[in-house]
C-alpha cells in the first residue's frame, strides 16, 4: 500500500465524509485515481459523494508498512489489479497455483477445486471469464452451464459397442468453469465427481481417464442450516475444496467496473506459468503450524492442509522464494476462508510477519555443539538465534504414549496452575503445550549460555520495572540500536528528534518524511548558495502577491519580455501598460456588450417563435369550439324530434289503456256478445240456419250488441 493509499483510507476511516478535503495534500488528479482504485478493491465505499473506508480496509491499515510478496503477483500479471475485490484476487492467485500443480503434476492427489458461491451480480461468472482469459481460453468453450448438460457428457460417451464416439476437450485444458452448479441434473452429478475428487488420473469402466482442469464452481446457495446443505457437497468433498462466500464480501458498483477487470484479462497476453522454482514439502510442519494459527479449531477439519503444501509448491511458480509463495498462498486462503468465519482475529499479521526460521535439531553428546559466532549456515544464509514470538513453527508431533517404566511425576500444585493456565492460553493440550516448549528448548541448545542469556533478559526487565519482556521487544531495541548506528546516531539523538518533530506538526499544513526531506533540501539550498533571510521573505511576498491578484510569475515575466522585445524604455513603462490596460478594458466591455447584444436576439428570436405556436394553439381552440357549436345544434334538433314521438307514443298509450279499462269495465256486455254466438253455433248443430227466422233474430241481435260495443269502445277513450 502506497502513502497516498494509506491517507486516504486513515481519512474516511471513521464515516462516510467528502474527499475533497484531502485536495490541498493530495493532487486532484492523483487523488481521484487512488480513490477509484481503493473503491474497485472493495477498501472503500461510496455513498453519493462521500466514501468511507470498508472493514477489508482497515484490515489493509493494519498490515504492517512495506511491500509483501502477493503485492508482487500484480506486476507479474497487471490485470489482477482490476479485480473488483481482494476475496475474487485471493481465488485467481490460487486458481494459478492449482493450474500449476495439476499441469506439471507435482503430485498424483490432494489436488483442489474452488467454489465462489452467492447471489446475482456478485462476479461469480465473471471470475471464470477472467481466469480463462488469463490463461487463453476461450469462455464460450470452457465455461459450462450445468443445467444444460446430460448423462456424461462432460466426459465422453459411448456407442453400444463400448468404443467411445466423443471425448470433451475440456477435459485436457488447465481450467474449467462449472456454472450454476447446483442446477445439474442428477445423471450429471456422477460425471462431475471426477472433477471434485481431487486426483490426477481416475478409474473409469476399465480404464483411466486424466483430470487435467483445475474446476471452479459457481452456484447460488441454499437456504439450509448447515454448511454442507448450503452449497450440496458432502464433508469430504469440502475438506477439498477452497471455498468463497461472495454474499459476505462488500461489492462495488459492478456496473461501472464489472467488465473492466474481463476486458483487461482478455487485451493482455495470458500468463506464463512454468515449473515450480522450489519444493515446499520441507516446510509441511510450518505451513501446518501456520494454517493452525490462521484458521479456527472448528475450520480445520474442513481445510486439507495437504492442498495447502502443494499450492505453496506450486505458488513458488510465480514467487520462487519458499516463504514468500507459502506466505502468499496462506494470506489468499486467509482471504477466502474469511468470508466464512473460519479465521482467528489478527491473522493478517501472523501471515505477514511468517518467515522460515531453520529448524535445529536436538544435539547430542556427542555432537558438537553451535556456538554463537557460527551465525551463518553452510549456504550462507543468516540464523536466528530466537525464534519468532508471534507464531511458533515447531514441527508437530505425536506424544508417545506412556510405558508403566516412566515414573509419575510429583509436582506442585502452583506448577499445575500454571501448566494449566499455559495450556488455555495456547489452545493447546498440557502434553502438547510442553512439547513446543521442550523443542524450542532443543533448539536454543545449541548456542553457548543460553540459560544465562534468558536470566539477563530478567534482569534487564526488572531494571527497566516490565513484568514482561518479550523477544519483539529486545530485537526492536537492537534494530533501532543499529539503525541509529548507521546514520551516526545514538538514543541520545533521540529527544532532540521528537523535539524537532513537535515543531514540524506545528506547521499550518500536515506533513510527512517526504515533505520534510524535501523542506530540509530547499534549507541546505538556501544556506549553500548564500541567500539573505530578507530576499527569500522578498520572494515569498510576492509569490503571495501574485495568487492574489490571480496571476502567476510566468505571466508577468512574459509581459516584461515582451516590452523589453519592443524596445519600450523604462521610464515609458508605466504609461504603455496604462494604455494597454485601458485599450483592454475597452474592448473587454465591446466584446461583452456585443455578447449580450447576441443573446438578446436569440432570445427575441424565441419569443417570437414562441408567439407563434401560441397563435397557432388558440386558432385549433376556436375551431374546436366551432365544431362544438354545430355539435349542440344537431343535438338539439334530434331531441325535437324525439319530443314529437313521444307526444304520439303517450296518445297511443292512451287509446290502449282506455281499451283495456273499457274491457275490463265492461265484463257483463261482452259475457251476453258471447252468449248469443254460442246459441247461435248450438242453433245451427242442431240442424237450424242463420237465414231462418230464428237464426236472423240471433244474428240481428248479435250486430245490435256488435254495434253498441264500438260505440262505447269510442265513446271511452274522450271520456276518460
Amino acid at each position: 500500500m502506497n502513502p497516498v493509499d494509506r491517507t486516504i483510507l486513515e481519512f474516511c476511516g471513521e464515516d462516510f465524509c467528502a474527499v475533497t478535503s484531502l485536495k490541498p495534500q493530495i493532487p486532484s488528479g492523483t487523488l481521484y485515481r487512488h480513490v477509484t482504485r481503493l473503491v474497485r478493491l472493495g477498501w472503500l465505499e461510496k455513498s453519493g459523494s462521500l466514501y468511507r473506508t470498508t472493514a477489508a480496509g482497515h484490515r489493509q491499515l493494519q498490515r504492517p508498512s512495506g511491500a509483501q510478496p502477493w503485492e508482487a503477483l500484480e506486476e507479474i500479471y497487471p490485470p489482477l489489479g482490476s479485480v473488483p475485490t481482494a476475496v475474487h484476487r485471493a481465488l485467481i492467485e490460487l486458481i494459478f497455483a492449482a493450474v500449476v500443480a495439476r499441469q506439471h503434476a507435482i503430485r498424483s492427489d490432494r489436488h483442489p477445486y474452488f467454489v465462489a458461491f452467492g447471489g446475482t451480480l456478485h462476479w461469480k461468472t465473471s471470475l471464470g471469464r477472467f481466469v480463462c482469459h488469463a490463461l487463453g481460453l476461450d469462455p464460450t468453450l470452457h465455461v459450462v452451464d450445468c443445467g444444460s448438460e446430460t448423462g456424461k457428457s462432460l466426459s465422453f460417451r459411448r456407442n453400444a459397442m463400448g468404443d467411445t464416439v466423443s471425448r470433451r476437450n475440456i477435459l485436457d485444458a488447465p481450467f474449467l468453469v462449472l456454472d450454476e452448479f447446483l442446477t445439474a441434473d442428477s445423471s450429471v452429478r456422477g460425471t462431475l465427481n471426477l472433477f471434485l475428487s481431487g486426483r490426477l488420473v481416475m478409474p473409469v469402466e476399465n480404464e483411466q481417464i486424466t483430470i487435467k482442469p483445475v474446476p471452479l464452481l459457481t452456484l447460488n446457495p441454499k437456504t439450509k442450516d448447515t454448511f454442507e446443505g448450503r452449497v450440496g457437497l458432502s464433508a469430504p468433498l469440502i475438506r477439498r475444496g477452497i471455498f468463497a462466500d461472495l454474499n459476505a464480501v462488500s461489492m462495488p458498483d459492478l456496473a461501472h467496473v464489472g467488465e473492466a477487470a474481463v476486458e483487461a484479462a482478455r487485451n493482455h497476453t495470458p500468463i506464463v506459468l512454468g515449473a515450480p522454482a522450489a519444493d515446499c514439502q520441507p516446510f509441511h510442519d510450518a505451513i501446518v503450524a501456520l494454517s493452525r494459527a490462521v484458521l479456527t479449531p472448528d475450520a480445520r477439519d474442513r481445510v486439507d492442509v495437504e492442498i495447502l503444501v502443494s499450492l505453496s509448491t506450486s505458488m513458488t511458480s510465480l514467487i520462487p522464494e519458499p516463504a514468500g509463495a507459502i506466505t502468499t498462498v496462506m494470506h489468499a486462503v486467509g482471504i477466502t476462508a474469511e468470508t466464512l468465519g473460519w479465521v482467528r482475529p489478527g491473522w493478517v499479521e501472523l501471515v505477514a510477519d511468517f518467515t522460515l526460521a531453520p529448524t535445529v535439531p536436538a544435539v547430542r553428546d556427542s555432537e558438537p555443539r553451535v556456538t554463537a559466532g557460527d551465525a551463518t549456515r553452510s549456504s550462507g544464509e543468516e540464523t536466528r538465534l530466537v525464534p519468532s514470538p508471534t507464531i511458533r513453527l515447531a514441527p508437530e508431533r505425536r506424544v508417545a504414549a506412556r510405558r508403566e517404566s516412566v515414573p509419575p511425576l510429583d509436582l506442585s500444585d502452583e506448577l499445575r496452575s500454571r501448566l494449566i493456565w499455559l495450556a488455555v492460553e495456547t489452545q493447546q493440550s498440557v502434553e502438547d503445550a510442553m512439547t513446543i516448549l521442550l523443542d524450542l528448548y532443543v533448539e536454543w541448545r545449541g548456542n553457548e549460555a543460553t540459560i544465562e542469556t534468558l536470566a539477563a533478559i530478567l534482569r534487564l526487565a526488572d531494571a527497566l520495572g516490565m513484568t514482561t519482556l518479550d523477544v519483539a521487544t529486545v530485537h526492536e531495541y537492537l534494530t533501532m540500536r543499529h539503525a541509529l548506528a548507521e546514520h551516526n546516531c545514538t538514543f541520545d539523538d533521540v529527544p532532540e528528534a521528537l523535539a524537532l518533530l513537535g515543531v514540524l506538526q506545528e506547521l499550518p499544513v500536515s506533513w510527512d518524511w517526504e515533505l520534510a526531506r524535501t523542506a530540509m533540501t530547499a534549507i541546505s539550498t538556501i544556506l549553500t548558495t548564500g541567500i539573505p533571510l530578507d530576499d527569500v521573505n522578498a520572494f515569498l511576498e510576492r509569490h503571495r502577491r501574485f495568487e492574489e491578484l490571480d496571476v502567476d510569475e510566468r505571466t508577468a515575466e512574459a509581459l516584461a519580455e515582451s516590452l523589453t522585445r519592443q524596445g519600450v524604455p523604462a521610464e515609458q513603462r508605466p504609461a504603455v501598460m496604462e494604455h494597454i490596460i485601458d485599450g483592454a478594458a475597452r474592448q473587454v466591455d465591446l466584446d461583452t456588450l456585443n455578447n449580450e447584444r447576441t443573446q438578446l436576439h436569440a432570445s427575441l428570436d424565441e419569443f417570437q417563435a414562441q408567439i407563434a405556436r401560441l397563435e397557432a394553439h388558440r386558432q385549433e381552440l376556436r375551431d374546436d369550439i366551432e365544431s362544438l357549436e354545430q355539435y349542440r345544434a344537431t343535438i338539439r334538433r334530434q331531441a325535437a324530434r324525439l319530443e314529437v314521438e313521444c307526444t304520439r307514443m303517450e296518445t297511443d298509450l292512451a287509446v290502449a289503456r282506455g281499451l283495456r279499462n273499457f274491457l275490463l269495465g265492461k265484463k257483463s256486455g261482452v259475457d251476453a256478445f258471447f252468449a248469443d254466438l254460442a246459441r247461435l253455433e248450438r242453433w245451427r248443430r242442431a240442424g237450424g240456419s242463420p237465414d231462418d227466422a230464428f237464426g236472423r233474430a240471433i244474428v240481428v241481435d248479435l250486430q245490435t250488441k256488435l254495434f253498441d260495443f264500438f260505440q262505447q269502445l269510442l265513446a271511452e277513450p274522450k271520456a276518460s
